[in-house]
């Protein structure tokens, strides 16, 4: 035995003499007295004594009992082997079990095997040890200290559920590190237990590795041979014009089995409503393209939500795939003429001939001109408005067009010789609140002549508006003869996505709000160039105006469990309180800040929500889960052993123990034991038996 504060030890010595010397110093004399006939007291008197003897020897030995006790007590006594002898330093392990609980852990039983398996490896461990737990799927969710109580810890384990987030074990491996190089002395033990999953190792690297001192011991869950299938992408229309013909959506299901799959049901859903299912088959371990016709039955244009779903598995929640889609009659265009000429010298002549001749398979278009431009009560109809060769704009009427963009709306501009560059410059670009992609610098070239001219050499083929003419065949910019263009400097969060053989922007295209804004250095008319008599002309303007009413849709993330849904609302809303409902309609009230905008992040679960604000129409979001966790091939445990652990550079050697990790170790022995606990336990179990018995003597 030894004690953590061995001066009790000897006080308590030292205190057990007092009631010995109380007891001598007591001691009671014997005085002689004479009777005639003392037979019977003599008899009586020596009982009693003997009697009474016992009980007080018996009283002193309590209470020198007790004091030496209380001293062992407050000295805090241990069992254990000299700190330099005891391997790692005393054999006690620091254990921290770490729960996978991705969706992935979802598959048929293997997560309340899990489980099993988790608590299994808390009674295996000793009362000495000291345990932590951490439940953890992309990142920790949960942890439960070094020091928790074991009661806790098995509660926790069994009230443990999956979530629909994907594997990464590099957060909860870094956390359980963390914890125990913060322990000084003893073995150091992680239990990893999970479906070991191949996707949750690829943000390793070597770096990662863990201290020399830890051991960890994988527990793999999961099924050998497991079955799945799911949707691992939705390929549909940002925007359904419901008076062209029917758009069509695409939906991807992979099978990451090794059985071919006969008659897999697929099935589409809009507003609730089941409006198309096919079957299929897919090869093992590949992919197969599901086709429905986007069949929306409205009469107005209105955001529609829907999903796609397919036939039930070991692994429910990666077989649905959610999707938004907004529908629209037609597009509304309107364009602001700033040189309005008869006929073929009208600066919009053009461009009415172009978009009026939608075509049978093109975007309907209903397209309206003025000369001036809208009022605020009129433009939120309009999906595009152009600036066609306009001279300058009032501070109302910029303030006007930027209200609109900022609130989704998006702007053309073209340019001529109308155009006054410092008045652009100074109403639509201030630093501030630039509204312009660009600089509008000087207009150089000469129209008259006509002997130098530029070509558009420089095409961005990914960007919306072009991707159809990167094919030769689908026409070709480089014929168009560009005779005078204004020379312009692009803002820090402008794009050019098409220019000049000289280097100049030809299309500049910039976000401005929940909107954007094109600007076209040349006129849109033949004053300054020979487009509008070229075949690209007609099906530019067309993919132009598609792209520009189209562009809130196809800006819409793609968010996952666990993303920050970013809501953007007008400076109108800023300080006002919305609503947002989750998936099962639960309602959460947040409020915009000062640009009115709001960034959600309570999205863990799958599924539709929706934000509600007093006097706007509601907005909805879909939030799905990553398909990347859907393949569920797993690593093999001695593998991951070799990366984590196998490849240190330098062995554990001897531990230096010091005073300071001696002492620790101590504490840490004599905690785990609690004897101090029990000796109290008897020093009081004696104080009330030596009150007992004295009251008795």
């Amino acid at each position: 035995m030894a004690f953590l504060v061995w001066p009790f030890a000897i006080a308590g010595a030292i205190g057990a003499s007092i009631p010995l010397v109380i007891h001598f110093l007591n001691r009671e004399r014997a005085r002689r007295l004479v009777f005639s006939t003392v037979r019977f007291i003599q008899m009586s008197h020596q009982t009693n004594v003997q009697r009474h003897k016992l009980k007080r020897l018996l009283l002193l030995l309590m209470r020198i009992l007790m004091l030496i006790l209380l001293g062992f007590a407050f000295a805090r006594p241990y069992f254990a082997q000299d700190a330099a002898s005891a391997p790692e330093l005393g054999g006690v392990r620091n254990a921290v079990i770490i729960l996978d609980t991705s969706y992935s852990m979802m598959y048929g039983e293997v997560f309340d095997t899990a489980k099993q398996e988790a608590i299994k490896r808390l009674e295996g461990l000793d009362n000495a040890d000291a345990v932590a737990l951490i439940l953890s799927a992309d990142k920790v969710k949960e942890v439960l200290p070094i020091d928790s109580e074991r009661n806790h810890i098995k509660s926790a384990i069994e009230n443990a559920e999956p979530t629909y987030h994907t594997t990464d074990y590099l957060d909860a491996i870094q956390t359980s590190q963390e914890i125990l190089n913060s322990i000084a002395v003893g073995l150091k033990q992680i239990y990893l237990i999970g479906d070991l999953q191949k996707t949750g190792w690829d943000n390793f690297l070597d770096t990662d590795r863990l201290s020399s001192d830890i051991d960890i011991e994988f527990v793999n869950v999961g099924v050998e041979e497991s079955k799945n299938l799911a949707i691992t992408d939705i390929n549909v229309p940002p925007v359904v014009l419901i008076e062209q013909k029917d758009s069509e959506l695409v939906a991807r299901i992979h099978n990451f089995g090794t059985e071919k799959v006969e008659n897999l049901s697929v099935s589409l859903f809009i507003d609730d409503k089941k409006v198309e299912s096919t079957e299929i088959d897919i090869e093992p371990e590949s992919s197969f393209d599901t086709a429905f016709t986007m069949r929306i039955d409205l009469e107005s244009a209105s955001v529609h939500t829907g999903w796609v779903e397919i036939g039930s598995d070991e692994l429910e929640i990666d077989n649905r795939q959610y999707f938004t889609v907004q529908s629209m009659k037609s597009i509304r265009v309107h364009c602001v003429n700033g040189e309005q000429k008869t006929k073929i010298d009208d600066e919009t002549f053009y461009l009415t001939k172009a978009l009026q001749n939608t075509g049978v398979d093109a975007a309907p278009i209903k397209f309206t001109e003025s000369t001036l431009i809208p009022t605020a009560d009129s433009i939120e109809q309009y999906d595009v408005i152009i600036l066609a060769n306009l001279n300058r704009i009032t501070s109302a009427e910029s303030v006007r067009i930027k209200d609109y963009v900022n609130e989704g709306g998006t702007l053309m501009i073209t340019v001529g010789d109308q155009v006054d560059s410092s008045g652009y410059q100074e109403l639509l670009g201030s630093a501030d609140t630039s509204l312009m992609p660009c600089t509008l610098m000087q207009a150089v070239g000469d129209p008259i002549g006509k002997e130098e001219f530029q070509v558009i050499a420089s095409v961005d083929y990914r960007h919306p508006i072009f991707v159809s003419f990167s094919n030769p065949n689908h026409g070709d910019f480089g014929k168009g003869r560009f005779y005078r263009y204004f020379q312009a400097v692009p803002t820090p969060e402008a794009s050019v996505i098409a220019a000049f053989d000289d280097g100049n922007p030809a299309l500049i295209e910039k976000m401005y709000g929940n909107g954007r804004v094109l600007c076209f250095t040349s006129t849109i008319d033949r004053e300054w160039n020979d487009l509008p008599i070229h075949g690209v002309y007609l099906p530019f303007l067309h993919e132009t105006v598609r792209y520009l009413a189209i562009a809130q849709g196809t800006d819409l993330p793609e968010y996952y469990v666990g993303d920050g849904i970013e809501y953007k609302g007008t400076k109108a809303t800023a300080g006002k309180e919305v609503a947002v409902f989750d998936p099962e309609n639960k309602e959460e009230r947040k409020t915009l800040n000062e640009q009115g905008n709001l960034f959600y992040e309570n999205t863990d679960i799958p599924g539709i929500y929706s934000i509600h604000s007093s006097g706007n129409t509601q907005q909805y979001f879909v939030v799905n889960v990553d398909s990347s966790e859907s393949d569920l091939t797993t690593r093999n445990s001695e593998e991951l052993t070799s990366m984590l652990v196998g490849s240190n550079e330098t062995e554990p050697g001897p531990v230096e123990i010091t005073p300071e990790i001696e002492q620790e170790y101590n504490e840490g022995v004599e905690k785990n034991q609690g004897i101090a606990t029990y000796i109290l336990l008897a020093v009081f179990a004696l104080a009330i038996s030596e009150m007992f018995l004295a009251n008795r003597v």
